[in-house]
């Protein structure tokens, strides 16, 4: 589970930040910045507002981010950093085999995203991104840096190991991710009422058999792995 988002320090005055490590300075920050993005909206959202919550200048937001687009990436990461690089860490998965590590890895990542605030930052990036079609990209790219890069090591380890065969271990981790997760991207779209019931463990199970009905190699499963 991520740490609660820190709460805004009462009469605290823009200036310098908060003393501390530079650790929690910036966990100070990002935590006002999703305070920020959360109640406004990525339009209505700013430095100077971002600023202000978390008791700094703007010069300082700006000493470590260039514009409101990648204050709200690195709002993004801080989330993927601090909940899902542990989930898909490759040397803790490699422990196990690929339809155990990847239906643990699974459930972690749909629990994460229907946490209170993952589940509101996707609500606001889904109505803003017909706006912002630019802040669309770098978030995809800041995931896909992040994300999709350590399920892929772990994929590639698999291959090495000859456990699973795989052309683009790459394209795989965002399939799988995609497969993952479009379910509940619909339900922000679409909303709970216009959809079935979503049964998650179940849905896990079945993308992680129809994932590996294509990435295990031919004929027999490997060992402790039951057939696909």
């Amino acid at each position: 589970m991520h740490p609660p988002d820190l709460p805004a320090a009462p009469g605290s005055k823009p200036g310098r930040p908060r003393r501390g490590t530079e650790s929690d300075r910036s966990e100070a920050l990002l935590a006002a910045a999703t305070r920020v993005f959360l109640r406004d909206g990525y339009a209505l959202a700013s430095i100077d507002k971002v600023a202000s919550e978390a008791g700094a200048s703007t010069r300082t937001i700006y000493e470590r981010y260039r514009n409101k687009a990648e204050l709200l990436a690195a709002v993004i990461i801080r989330l993927i950093n601090v909940d899902l690089t542990r989930v898909f860490s490759a040397d803790e998965l490699c422990e196990f085999a690929p339809r155990k590590a990847l239906t643990e890895a699974g459930h972690l990542l749909l629990q994460h995203l229907r946490e209170p605030t993952p589940l509101a930052l996707h609500r606001m990036l889904i109505r803003e991104a017909h706006r912002f079609p630019e802040l669309m990209v770098k978030i995809k790219s800041c995931v896909s840096l992040h994300l999709d890069s350590a399920l892929a090591a772990y994929l590639r380890r698999q291959i090495e190991a000859r456990v699973l065969s795989l052309p683009n271990p790459d394209y795989a981790a965002d399939l799988f991710l995609h497969m993952l997760t479009g379910e509940l991207r619909d339900r922000l779209v679409f909303g709970e009422a216009a959809l079935p019931p979503f049964d998650a463990k179940r849905h896990v199970e079945q993308v992680v058999d129809l994932f590996l009905r294509g990435a295990l190699p031919r004929g027999l499963p490997p060992a402790g792995e039951p057939p696909p």
